[in-house]
């Protein structure tokens, strides 16, 4: 009777209070005073490890800088003691023949193109004298003219190494996309006499592959790292608005010069750790720091951890712990194994546990109504897919127009009785064309040629209705006209022009001109006339408000757009422009690649 009470109860009260209860009694009043005592000598000796792994990436990555930027160097190198390369820039100007200027100048740009690869180089370029042939667009080969115009050159006489390091404010982005670069640069000079400079050399690399390298030395989260020269320039880090909290000053720096283990300093009054170096052959320093807390945040997360994981060992040394950890897992194991059965795609309702009031009842509840609404859920969703086949069987249906078709027909009846036979037979071999064209042997894409083909023949059937009131032209270059386009798009557009543009004019006359143009990848097609046009309200109704996928008169534009937007994406469709009295021009965007 007891156990049995003892049942109910625990089915009843909430899960949360079982869990707290035997915590409570087994676990939590132990591990409070084990932690209590453990809690100062484990932060000693995380701190340590956290400290020692944190020294570990800075010298890993220092290593790492320093290889980077002596690879850099000595391929700086390689070109400067090239006897090729004093040689070609110490010619005579005056015995320098144009031809031997031009084969010295490939013979270059092969050489600097053999040293460029994808990690480190990104570019090289050389300045050479103004009097012999150079290309400064191509930036491989340059004159020493452009070399003075940049900030860089200002700072060579300066530079207290043979070489000078620039930071990425020395450059603007040349073009859109391009990428930050960082560059090494240095003189040139005669090899007979080190005083006389014959040329300057400059070696791009990329601003990001540095900035990479110092993202290895933050191994702690909430630390950062970056680079400056010794003008107090800013060459890379890893976290600006970091950077603009902690930012050394230059009396920190001087202190810190040889200093090699980490120094505990007071910035922005935060204690913090710092560490700094100085990569050989360059005057750049690394520096990383450490927000005091960051470290003890990690600290933290660690005590929590261990927390954890010694409550889960206590829930297995004591017996009450195991009692309900047995009573609750009978319950969530019935029902884990249906939830299971969902992957299989057995929908079965969960029957038990229906009349409980604690956190598993509740379970048990939402999971028979996440039961229901997968069931409603794949209901419609097979109402959908009806929905959407139903619609591509009118689109499909609607795509000949049975209005120009009963209006050629019975033109042609009237001729039958006036005995235009030769008329007749030349509108039926166009109307014959032209279905031929609609249906295209059952595809719904077909080339922009034969779109202009199945528009052209609609035009000829509609001025011999009209009776040639309408001129019509088209232009398109002959290599756009390979692209494919979904078919009866620019037909039904024509129509539109016709009846609702044209023909409400008094006189009813008028034309219709369509153009092809070709911009980066898209193609643009535009249907212009000069028919009565309309206002913005009326466009906004055509364009956005008309839910009907067809007109009385065949495909609405809404309808084109739409099928556009499907075939191409949410960038394309139409455009529609038109002034009331002079006439309507209606551009219809498509992609040169593939469709979705």
């Amino acid at each position: 009777m007891k156990k049995h009470l003892l049942k109910i109860f625990l089915q009843d009260i909430k899960l949360r209070d079982k869990l707290l209860l035997s915590f409570f009694i087994c676990i939590f009043l132990p591990l409070l005073i084990f932690n209590g005592f453990s809690f100062r000598v484990i932060n000693e000796i995380l701190e340590k490890r956290i400290m020692f792994s944190a020294t570990q990436a800075f010298d890993q990555t220092t290593d790492y800088m320093f290889y980077k930027t002596s690879k850099i160097i000595g391929v700086s190198d390689s070109i400067v003691v090239n006897d090729s390369v004093r040689e070609i820039l110490e010619k005579d100007v005056y015995t320098y023949s144009l031809v031997d200027q031009y084969e010295d100048l490939n013979s270059l740009r092969m050489y600097l193109n053999s040293l460029k690869d994808d990690h480190d180089v990104y570019n090289i370029c050389l300045f050479i004298r103004d009097e012999v042939v150079h290309s400064s667009s191509d930036n491989d080969v340059g004159s020493i003219s452009d070399a003075m115009k940049s900030k860089w050159y200002g700072q060579l006489p300066g530079s207290s190494s043979r070489i000078l390091m620039c930071p990425p404010s020395y450059y603007e982005k040349r073009r859109p996309g391009d990428p930050d670069i960082l560059s090494l640069a240095r003189k040139i000079t005669s090899s007979d006499d080190y005083i006389k400079i014959i040329g300057y050399l400059r070696i791009d690399f990329l601003e990001q592959t540095i900035n990479q390298i110092l993202h290895n030395a933050n191994s702690i989260d909430g630390s950062f790292t970056y680079i400056r020269n010794s003008d107090d320039r800013i060459i890379s880090t890893t976290d600006q608005e970091l950077l603009k909290k902690y930012h050394l000053s230059l009396a920190h720096l001087e202190a810190l010069q040889n200093v090699k283990e980490w120094t505990l300093k007071i910035i922005a009054d935060e204690d913090v750790y710092v560490r700094t170096t100085v990569i050989p052959n360059t005057d750049w320093t690394i520096i990383t720091i450490i927000p005091r807390d960051a470290i003890f945040a990690d600290i933290k997360r660690l005590n929590h951890l261990m927390l954890i994981f010694m409550m889960i060992l206590g829930t297995i040394v004591y017996g009450m712990s195991f009692f309900i950890a047995i009573s609750l897992s009978k319950r969530l194991k019935r029902l884990s194994g249906k939830m299971n059965n969902i992957s299989n795609e057995n929908l079965v309702h969960y029957t038990m546990d229906m009349d409980s009031k604690d956190e598993i009842g509740y379970l048990a509840r939402s999971y028979n109504f996440m039961i229901d609404r997968i069931i409603s859920l794949i209901e419609q969703q097979y109402e959908s897919g009806k929905e959407l086949k139903n619609a591509e069987l009118r689109v499909l249906q609607a795509q000949i127009n049975p209005h120009f078709l009963y209006n050629t027909l019975d033109m042609i009846n009237w001729m039958s009785y006036e005995n235009k036979g030769k008329e007749i037979r030349y509108i039926v071999r166009l109307l014959s064309a032209f279905y031929k064209l609609s249906l295209s042997k059952g595809k719904s894409i077909i080339t922009l040629k034969e779109e202009l083909e199945h528009v052209s023949l609609y035009m000829q059937i509609q001025n011999v209705r009209f009776k040639d009131s309408i001129r019509f032209e088209t232009i398109c270059d002959k290599e756009l006209m390979k692209y494919s386009i979904p078919k009866i798009t620019l037909q039904p557009i024509v129509e539109n022009a016709i009846l609702h543009g044209i023909m409400a004019k008094a006189e009813k006359k008028g034309q219709i001109k369509i153009t092809c143009s070709k911009k980066d990848k898209d193609i643009y097609i535009s249907v212009e006339d000069d028919g009565i046009g309309m206002n913005e309200s009326v466009i906004e109704k055509i364009m956005f408000q008309d839910d009907q996928p067809f007109s009385e008169n065949g495909f609405g534009l809404k309808n084109i757009h739409n099928r556009l937007m499907l075939y191409y994406g949410a960038d394309y469709g139409l455009t529609i422009t038109s002034k009331e009295g002079i006439g309507t021009v209606i551009q219809v965007k498509i992609s040169t690649e593939h469709m979705n």
